[in-house]
């Protein structure tokens, strides 16, 4: 990636798995494949699927539209595709934000 790149960006895509020098058709085409897959139509008895969809959509938004995330963004928040912890998925963003003041 260009050292110019986000943090944002670095995560949106590793979030679509697609490669820094994709374009716009291998970010929509991978949307569209993990959209199917992750979509709560298809996966009515997991829980999980719907934080996974809205990580998947806001990556994607971020990436095509340029749309920033919001307050409560996934993407902002370090959030993967991965099974994770809360608690440990906010150990890890508060220390991103604030670990360096200790």
């Amino acid at each position: 990636m260009s050292p110019g790149t986000s943090t944002l960006e670095k995560r949106a895509r590793q979030v679509l798995g697609v490669s820094p020098e994709a374009g716009a058709q291998a970010i929509k085409k991978a949307y569209r494949r993990l959209a199917r897959q992750y979509h709560p139509d298809r996966n009515p008895n997991d829980k999980t699927v719907v934080e996974k969809f809205l990580l998947i959509t806001e990556a994607y938004q971020y990436l095509l539209y340029h749309k920033l995330p919001g307050r409560n963004s996934r993407l902002a928040a370090g959030v993967t595709l991965e099974n994770e912890d809360a608690d440990k998925r906010y150990a890890r963003w508060w220390m991103e934000h604030f670990g360096e003041f200790f």
